[in-house]
């Protein structure tokens, strides 16, 4: 049984607060392959000392240089990469927390690093100075993501006595040019807030309930108490208002959003936070999303109570599609009225629909917790419960009516406005509330059929059941579950109606906003996707309603052109450079091989293979027609082939293979060397997952700490849609040139790209089971369904992908991993770079 809502059978929970005040959470997940470690803290950059705006992130930077224990910059990083680990770390407005992801055996070293790191930081003038810099290189790096100014934006929203009102990021200005009064700040904030009053411990991993709580206990009893009183944590909003914004040149951002924010009681009560989420179950019905449709304004519909580590409010973003600026008003009034309608629905007598718990990410899940902890003195509540609280219910009804909405709006097609912010840059200008029209005239959710399923008194074998030109088959041995799901996948049209596959996904995922809310209501769960490949979707729920979905979606498909969308590569999208650059390792794949059959199809739980087969042969008469190509041969001239660089004898930095240029993005130079493998086979895989933990903390260190070039280096792996793999080397800097950095990191393969794979049998050992445990049995239901179908996607024609993975682990060796190093490093092997430059220099825009 389900002992937590959302996680794996046998799954347990225990929370538990310490003498000290530390709070610890220990979650036993049996199915879990590694631990996830979050240590939280109750103090961000709200918190900091008015004369050092950007403190707070100072120090969370300064966590990682070292300390008494391990007093080398770098050590932490290279010691998680040792044992093929990740590692992260967060500033809030109210939260600082650092989170890793280690195998279980090295979970108590974890602890104590990872105590050592938060506790004992290194806070030495030196290393705090040349960390200014870096913040400095960040905080330019971000002048060009939309993702700052909107939150600047936001601010507007807020009094302008309140600490939100201003900007936290923190940059070499803010942060004063005396690194000894910087120094002292720092170690003063650090000791009155890193304290175990304001602390939380959560652990989540396959370890006993009982061992979970004793490490944890074990080591939160080491952190001091005696934390000093935050400043008072006041009402922040201002009057209701609209606020218009754009990027600094007055130009939009490439996916504009709508947003209507509903303040909240900060934190909100168990109870409270309950009311809302009910509230958003039933704004995510279908039916507020098909009344937005009315002239397809919108490209989609996010609906999120906001309330863990920041400002508590309940949002809704309304991304605008091309024709969207020619409705706001319209879409505010709708969205006000129905929210005011939905919430007087909870106070009701009429019975509002449950939301069932959701499926728990295993690793976004335990920093969301670790965050709570630290900001809401009340205890966890993670039972779902039909019965609201009345008193809850009483104290929000009056924030959730029409007049309590503040909007956030892009501007589009006008002369930007005057008001630029402080430090950003970020345009903006007030707008009084003012009435507004009457709301679109409701619409009904779409109605999505349940039809009388077929029994099977046969009960096949699970596995291929139908394997023919037209179709391939695949039925059960799937997840164990007490409901159904059904996979289905189909070629490329020809011709295709748009290049890229990512917009023509947009356009699908506008088009079918409703029907997936509508479908979420009823438990039944939808993912689409498109790629060059062809377009595939997974249904999962009631089986009885799975085809109704189905059919639906397939109707929808986008074979036609469709209104214009964002670029996903724009210049403007979200995101730093690095960011984007190591995107294109995902969004350029190599040709994909076409299937022999044109539809491809999974299905089990409690769907039958009777069913199974009956649906598709169905869906393939009445919709599918549309969708595929019309031969399988058809497929392979839609696609335009990657042309993969000619193999050199030149150094895996040789400055003579191809660039590509992205278009400007801000002033920072940015390169990525992509390196491709010779095949797709889990050998490739296993090995070049291997040489990024290898090359990662070195590249790091050698580059940013060492050479003292950017704000980003990193080693990253990833694969292309058909799983080829890739490593990209990356580097993101204020100043030096693309040719400097081009040149640091051929330097870096070529002085240590062999060596640092030149493993001992331990340490080769040891980094091999580490991934072993990433690579193993499934944790998730979720991620069985996910992995077993990109697998039979790639035409891997087996329902258990990880044990061939697992076996070709097993035949790795130590030489194996040298041996590709050699490969990369020699020019053995496919490459190109990607470059940026503020001109955009080298005359290629993709």
């Amino acid at each position: 049984m389900h002992d937590v809502p959302g996680l794996p059978p046998g799954s347990r929970l225990a929370e538990h607060r310490l003498g000290n005040g530390v709070r610890t959470l220990a979650i036993e997940v049996p199915t879990a392959r590694q631990v996830r470690l979050v240590a939280a803290v109750g103090v961000g950059y709200l918190d900091e000392p008015m004369d050092f705006p950007g403190l707070a992130h100072l120090l969370e930077h300064a966590l990682f240089l070292g300390s008494p224990r391990h007093p080398t910059p770098g050590d932490f990083a290279a010691w998680i990469g040792e044992q093929g680990g990740r590692y992260n770390a967060h500033t809030d407005e109210y939260v600082t927390d650092v989170h890793l992801t280690l195998p279980s055996d090295a979970v108590q070293a974890g602890l104590e690093r990872l105590l050592d790191l938060i506790l004992r930081p290194y806070l030495i003038e030196p290393l705090i100075a040349r960390e200014v810099e870096v913040i400095e290189a960040e905080f330019r790096a971000r002048l060009a993501d939309p993702a700052l100014h909107r939150q600047r934006a936001l601010s507007r929203l807020f009094q302008p006595s309140h600490p939100a009102f201003d900007c936290h990021h923190g940059n070499r200005q803010s942060l004063g040019t005396g690194v000894t009064a910087l120094q002292a700040a720092l170690e003063s904030f650090h000791a009155r807030h890193y304290r175990a009053e304001r602390m939380s411990l959560v652990m989540l991993g396959p370890e006993p309930l009982e061992r979970q709580r004793d490490l944890l206990a074990t080591a939160a009893n080491e952190i001091p108490a005696g934390a000093t009183d935050l400043p008072a944590r006041t009402w922040r909003w201002a009057a209701p208002t609209r606020v218009q914004w754009c990027l600094p040149g007055g130009s939009p951002p490439a996916t504009p959003a709508l947003e209507l924010l509903w303040p909240l009681p900060d934190p909100p009560t168990p109870g409270q936070r309950r009311v809302v989420e009910h509230l958003a179950h039933i704004l995510g019905d279908g039916e507020l999303a098909a009344m937005l449709q009315r002239h397809n304004p919108i490209r989609d519909l996010d609906i999120r109570l906001a309330a863990d580590g920041g400002a508590a409010f309940l949002s809704l973003a309304l991304p605008l599609s091309e024709s969207g600026h020619r409705h706001i008003d319209a879409l505010l009034a709708t969205c006000q009225a129905w929210v005011e309608r939905s919430a007087v629905r909870l106070t009701t007598a009429d019975a509002v629909p449950v939301p069932t718990s959701p499926i728990r990410d295993l690793d976004a899940w335990p920093k969301t917790l670790a965050r709570r902890l630290v900001v809401d003195a009340s205890a966890l509540s993670l039972e779902a419960s039909e019965a609201l609280d009345p008193q809850a219910l009483e104290t929000l009804a009056p924030l959730l009516n029409a007049g309590c909405c503040r909007t956030l709006e892009p501007l589009s097609g006008t002369a930007p406005p005057r008001d630029a912010m402080a430090a950003t840059g970020t345009r903006f200008r007030y707008r009084p509330q003012a009435p507004l029209p009457a709301a679109w005239i409701a619409r009904p959710a779409p109605a999505i059929a349940r039809r009388d399923l077929l029994t099977d008194d046969t009960a096949p074998t699970p596995g291929l059941i139908v394997d023919s030109d037209e179709l391939t088959l695949w039925w059960g041995d799937g997840p164990p579950l007490a409901e159904a799901f059904w996979c289905l996948a189909w070629a490329a049209p020809t011709p295709m109606p748009t290049a890229d596959p990512a917009t023509r996904l947009i356009q699908w995922r506008q088009h079918t906003l409703a029907l997936r809310q509508a479908a979420a209501a009823q438990n039944v769960r939808l993912t689409l996707g498109i790629d060059d490949r062809g377009g595939w979707v997974i249904g999962r729920g009631d089986a009885a309603l799975l085809e109704s979905c189905v059919a639906q979606l397939l109707t929808s498909f986008p074979t036609q052109p469709l209104d214009p969308v964002p670029d996903p590569a724009s210049h403007s999208a979200n995101g730093l450079l690095a960011q984007r650059l190591l995107a294109r390792l995902e969004t350029r794949p190599t040709p994909p091989r076409v299937d022999t059959a044109r539809i491809l199809a999974w299905a089990g739980g409690t769907l039958s293979a009777a069913e199974a087969q009956a649906g598709c042969r169905r869906l393939m008469a009445s919709h599918l027609g549309s969708c595929i190509s019309p031969s399988p041969q058809a497929n392979t001239s839609s696609t335009t082939p990657l042309t993969t660089p000619s193999l050199s004898t030149s150094p895996a930095g040789g400055m003579d293979w191809p660039v590509h240029w992205l278009p400007p993005q801000g002033d920072d130079q940015a390169v990525m060397l992509q390196i491709d493998a010779v095949d797709a086979s889990p050998t490739s895989q296993a090995l070049f997952q291997l040489l990024g933990q290898c090359h990662d903390a070195a590249f790091h260190h050698e580059l940013r700490q060492r050479r003292r070039l950017g704000y980003v280096a990193a080693v990253r792996y990833r694969e292309a849609a058909d799983g080829w793999p890739r490593l990209g080397y990356v580097v993101q800097s204020p100043r030096a040139t693309v040719t400097t950095l081009r040149q640091a990191v051929s330097d870096f393969l070529e002085a240590q790209g062999v060596a640092l794979a030149t493993l001992d049998t331990t340490t080769f050992t040891r980094r091999r089971t580490a991934l072993r445990a990433q690579w193993g049995t499934p944790e998730t239901h979720d991620e069985a369904l996910a992995r077993t179908w990109r697998a039979l996607r790639r035409q891997q024609r087996t329902l258990t992908p990880w044990q061939a993975q697992q076996a070709a682990l097993d035949a790795l060796t130590a030489g194996m991993l040298k041996a590709q190093a050699d490969a990369l490093v020699n020019g053995r092997m496919p490459r190109q770079w990607w470059a940026h430059t503020p001109t955009g220099d080298g005359g290629h825009r993709l």
